[in-house]
């Protein structure tokens, strides 16, 4: 049971590190923005909505850590099963559960954000851009006398 999991994990991984390659060459438009609905829907599988936005390394990490807390659980799950009276082991376990949980939810916050923000740092707005009817200006007050 425990190698089936483990040979499943090592599938997935792998198919998530080769197919988050990205090739310069494919004449991707990378100012195409990214859906955030898309994102959500890969980082189902963690590092799956980082591949998608072409952050293979944040999703080699997603998945590593998502991986090595499963394995860590099916560990502390054998073992607690082993004496199922003994609350520490209990504990141990739901705490790689815990842990997998935190690490999925992350995955899926980062995905949706890096989605959100995709094209953030491609633009510069400098104030001669704009017309002077859009630019906003602070307003001008008159200077307030505290001291009587």
């Amino acid at each position: 049971m425990v190698t089936i999991f483990k040979q499943a994990v090592l599938i997935l991984f792998a198919l998530t590190v080769v197919n988050g390659q990205v090739n310069e060459t494919d004449g991707i438009d990378s100012s195409a923005a990214k859906s955030s609905g898309k994102a959500l829907f890969f980082s189902i599988i963690p590092g799956g909505g980082q591949i998608y936005n072409q952050k293979p390394l944040k999703a080699l990490l997603f998945a590593g850590v998502f991986t090595y807390f499963s394995l860590e659980y099916v560990s502390a799950e054998d073992t607690y099963q082993a004496d199922p009276t003994d609350q520490t082991l209990h504990r141990i376990r739901n705490d790689k559960i815990w842990l997998m949980a935190l690490t999925w939810t992350l995955n899926i916050i980062d995905a949706y954000v890096d989605a959100q923000l995709w094209d953030f740092d491609k633009y510069e707005l400098n104030e001669g851009d704009l017309p002077e009817t859009e630019i906003i200006k602070p307003k001008e007050t008159e200077p307030i006398y505290d001291s009587e």
